[in-house]
């Protein structure tokens, strides 16, 4: 159990610790359209994966 939890903290520590967090704001408060998009195609996949995929 305890591999099991370490498997899926690793790499959020392992962004963290690489400084990914503050570049991804950077760029987002560079490029604030930019959230939309990225929200936008993350509800078409959460959509795809709810209503299409199981009839597939």
């Amino acid at each position: 159990m305890k591999t099991f939890f370490k498997f899926l903290v690793e790499p959020i520590r392992y962004l963290g610790s690489r400084g990914f967090a503050e570049t991804v704001v950077k760029f987002f408060d560079r490029h604030e359209w930019l959230i939309y998009v990225v929200a936008f195609i993350v509800t078409l996949f959460i959509m795809f994966m709810i209503y299409v995929q199981p009839v597939l």
